[in-house]
């Protein structure tokens, strides 16, 4: 029943996404943004910040829009989102602003997102929510096994995968030559390298305007955190939140050759990590 819920769901939502294409209002576009990462709990913080009264959620969570489908226009983008007079009408009713969000979990590591977004849109605020590179690692090689996209062990690809991200590494600091034949596929751990992600946003927008939460920390104490993210959205706290965790995934299987490998690398990286953020990563 809940498969089928699911479907109905998604199936409405397209049909009212296709309507508003059609259909050339003013549309308002993001107050914010929350832009990844991947398997760091965008689900989860996606229903925490929709159920704020203040917040009226899209059609879809994710887009992907100034990424995969930016050839698309910011038309095919406005449709996610109510009619700028929707908006305007829910400030005049409750004497308090409102504003509309989309989570696309991958818009952090495309090099190319923030100059679209600051050229394109007025949205200055950003959320990027990190999990343990470890963890996240380990989550994204079971969820290619589990959609099919993955065969070997665990071992096998982190270690394959780690030695070609070292030598990309190497390269690209002069110490050694250009790696050899296309990646392999999946990826995992590059995805891990945070500071390199935060410092191309730091470049586009000013510092104070990326929030930057540890997934670990929400989970543990979600109310605390949504408090502090409130706040960088200058809400109110909102009362009568379900903190229930979504999409979380689940994995069996030994892994600790593979965490102490993930371990030792990305130690430095999330030295520089901290080094560029006020939010204390404990990882």
């Amino acid at each position: 029943m809940s498969a089928l819920r699911n479907f109905v769901s998604v199936n409405g939502r397209r049909a009212l996404f296709e309507a508003r294409r059609m259909t050339r209002v003013p549309r308002a576009m993001p107050g914010f943004l929350l832009i990844g990462a991947q398997k760091s709990g965008t689900s989860s913080m996606f229903s925490y910040l929709k159920q704020h009264p203040q917040i009226v959620r899209p059609i879809f969570k994710e887009l992907y829009y100034f990424d995969r489908h930016y050839h698309r226009g910011l038309n095919w983008y406005g449709a996610n989102f109510p009619a700028r007079a929707t908006i305007e009408r829910r400030n005049d009713r409750h004497g308090r602003p409102h504003f509309t969000f989309e989570a696309t979990a991958t818009y952090i590591f495309d090099a190319d997102v923030p100059k679209r977004i600051a050229t394109d849109i007025e949205t200055r605020k950003f959320i990027v929510l990190l999990r343990n590179p470890v963890d996240r690692a380990i989550s994204a090689y079971w969820h290619a096994r589990r959609m099919g996209r993955e065969t070997r062990t665990l071992d096998d690809a982190l270690k394959i995968d780690l030695e070609r991200c070292e030598a990309e590494l190497a390269f690209e600091a002069g110490r050694g030559p250009e790696p050899a034949g296309p990646p392999p596929r999946p990826s995992y751990v590059q995805r891990g390298i945070y500071h390199e992600a935060v410092a191309r946003w730091q470049r586009q927008f000013a510092p104070e305007n990326l929030l930057v939460v540890q997934s670990e920390i929400m989970f543990a104490d979600p109310a605390a955190v949504m408090k502090r993210v409130f706040d960088f959205l200058k809400l109110p706290q909102a009362e009568r939140i379900d903190w229930e965790p979504q999409n979380v995934g689940r994995y069996d299987g030994t892994d600790a050759e593979a965490r102490a490998l993930l371990q030792n690398f990305y130690r430095p990286h999330n030295a520089r990590l901290n080094a560029m953020t006020s939010s204390a990563i404990t990882w």
